[in-house]
């Protein structure tokens, strides 16, 4: 009887395939948790941003010309620059009642 002293191409080939199917179900994971975790991130950046909004809408001495659109959020130092940026990629603002939303 002889005795094998090395793996054949059949099983080399099939270990391989396998670790390439649970790399990319691995992969595939990884990708819908990083979405899950942008798409979480950029809507506590709306809540704290419609927060910083309605506190200061809902001051007396305040113009509603200020409102109209995110630049005179601006201008008017009730968001940053910052936030401006990075809310224009991830949502929508609306002046009538001021606030942003999730695109």
């Amino acid at each position: 009887m002889k005795k094998r002293k090395a793996f054949t191409l059949i099983e080399v080939l099939a270990a391989l395939a396998l670790i390439i199917v649970l790399t990319l179900t691995l992969v595939v994971t990884i990708q819908g948790q990083v979405q899950q975790a942008q798409r979480r991130q950029s809507q506590a950046l709306i809540e704290t941003t419609n927060a910083q909004i309605t506190i200061a809408y809902e001051q007396p001495d305040r113009v509603v010309a200020e409102f109209a659109s995110p630049a005179e959020l601006v201008r008017a130092g009730i968001i940053s620059a910052n936030q401006q940026t990075q809310l224009a990629a991830v949502a929508t603002y609306t002046a009538s009642p001021p606030a942003y939303h999730l695109k």
